[in-house]
């Protein structure tokens, strides 16, 4: 199963968000995984197959082995199901 996490700087706000419209997206696709939200401060970004977060955190993420994913319009649905679904491809 895809373990996947959303990053914000709080853990809150907008990664509980991308949380939600990435469980949205995988539920309509059709696949299983692990969805989770977390704050840039305390995420293990190597204990995730996809981390899925905005360009100022997914720089400070880079190095991870996990696939990262940016997304700054947090509102592009689309763009997210796009880039989502490449990466799954291209981790599978």
């Amino acid at each position: 199963m895809l373990n996947i996490v959303t990053v914000c700087g709080a853990g809150v706000g907008s990664s509980m968000m991308l949380r939600l419209y990435t469980q949205q997206i995988l539920s309509g696709e059709g696949i299983n995984a692990n969805v989770e939200a977390s704050d840039i401060g305390s995420v293990n970004a190597d204990s995730y197959d996809i981390v899925i977060t905005t360009s100022d955190f997914a720089d400070i993420l880079r190095n991870s082995k996990a696939y990262v994913l940016r997304i700054d319009n947090m509102m592009d649905k689309n763009f997210l199901k796009e880039e989502l679904l490449k990466a799954i491809k291209e981790i599978s």
